[in-house]
């Protein structure tokens, strides 16, 4: 299981990002393994058509993020709507992804 101690210096929470080798979805930012992604896509984000196809999961998910947190109940959380989650699943999302979605995957997406 994963702790998140403050007192780790910014090289050892790039170790444990590798170690747990979480992957965040370029759209909703959604925090999972590449093998979750694999099993069952990216629930926010069915468009992307994740499950499956691993070309397609190393094209519209990163591992470069920064931050994370957990939203459990994001139609009534502040945080949720703060960072503009409110309408996804619960879950774990970065705060910030490095990357963009390809072009040609982004105009599958509507008003993205």
């Amino acid at each position: 299981m994963y702790h998140y101690s403050p007192k780790k210096s910014r090289s050892g929470l790039q170790e444990d990002k590798a170690l747990l080798k979480l992957r965040a979805c370029l759209s909703c930012r959604m925090l999972k393994s590449e093998s979750e992604f694999y099993q069952n896509g990216c629930i926010n984000c069915k468009f992307l058509q994740l499950a499956g196809d691993r070309h397609r999961i190393h094209d519209c998910t990163t591992e470069n993020f920064n931050g994370f947190m957990a939203i459990t109940t994001p139609n009534k959380s502040w945080m949720a709507q703060y960072n503009d989650l409110s309408k996804y699943a619960p879950g774990f999302y970065a705060l910030q992804v490095i990357g963009e979605l390809p072009e040609s995957i982004r105009d599958l997406k509507p008003n993205y």
